[in-house]
């Protein structure tokens, strides 16, 4: 169940500033303050595809430091009968800029018996995340932890993805990036697949750019594990759905609910 949490987060530049050093992105954010997405959760296993949590992906405009920046906020939590034998909530909250450079992030974990709570301050003129951490019943902790270009957190890394522009590429290109959480950067490669249709319960058809991504190895990762994510192929790049294998079966999420969008959503149909 754990694994939910890096799923979850991994779903759901021509600016100034990121665009100079990570990759292109459209000129014109697909995102507004005031944006809402729900997902649902799904563990699959042969014939069994049940729903066993909801994601919700709110967006507002804000401000940091006395500049304009955007705050999203990311909670799942396990439905009310699977409650009852594993306990799941996870709260992230992120504060970006207008060129998406992460600046605040926050993490407060429940699953079980397991808590992590996170909080970052971004440093980019001195390259360093400022953490305060407390995981694993390690007790809490403040380090420094080094900061290179492109890397984000889980939730921040979101926008940036729907961000990219993927109008030129082909089929197996492949973008590195990382993310932070805990203790550590992880590096994650991100693979254009192509262009699919989708279909979508409650939603219907809906015309989707598809990337894989893998987590390359590390203390929690095995390198190995493929996700699969779905982004509607349109102005808006709505997270429409993600795929990952288990020991045991797969767990799903798809787009349930959405509002707030600063496009029209021109993928469904």
């Amino acid at each position: 169940m754990r694994k939910l949490l890096w799923i979850t987060a991994l779903l759901l530049l021509s600016i100034p500033g990121l665009g100079q050093h990570c990759y292109p992105t459209v000129e014109h954010l697909p995102f507004k303050g005031g944006e809402h997405i729900r997902m649902g959760l799904y563990f699959k296993w042969g014939a069994v595809n049940t729903e066993v949590a909801s994601a919700d992906v709110a967006l507002d405009t804000s401000s940091f430091n006395g500049a304009p920046a955007y705050k999203t906020t990311l909670t799942a939590v396990t439905a009310p009968f699977f409650s009852a034998f594993y306990d799941m909530h996870e709260h992230f909250e992120t504060w970006f800029a207008p060129d998406l450079r992460p600046l605040k992030y926050t993490r407060n974990t429940k699953q079980g018996d397991y808590t992590a709570y996170n909080l970052y301050l971004y440093d980019w003129e001195r390259r360093i995340i400022h953490a305060d951490i407390n995981f694993g019943g390690r007790g809490p902790e403040t380090m420094e932890i080094p900061l290179r270009d492109c890397v984000f957190d889980l939730t921040s890394i979101l926008y940036y993805i729907r961000s990219l522009d993927w109008s030129g590429f082909a089929p197996g290109k492949a973008l590195n990036m990382s993310f932070a959480i805990d203790d550590a950067v992880f590096d994650i490669v991100l693979t254009y697949k192509g262009k699919e249709t989708v279909k979508v319960k409650r939603v219907g058809k809906v015309d989707t750019a598809r990337f894989s991504c893998t987590v390359v190895s590390g203390a929690l990762f095995d390198g190995k594990t493929e996700m699969q994510l779905w982004f509607s192929d349109d102005a808006v790049r709505l997270p429409v759905g993600l795929m990952a294998p288990l020991k045991i079966g797969s767990v799903q999420g798809w787009i349930k609910n959405y509002g707030g969008l600063k496009y029209p959503f021109d993928a469904r149909h």
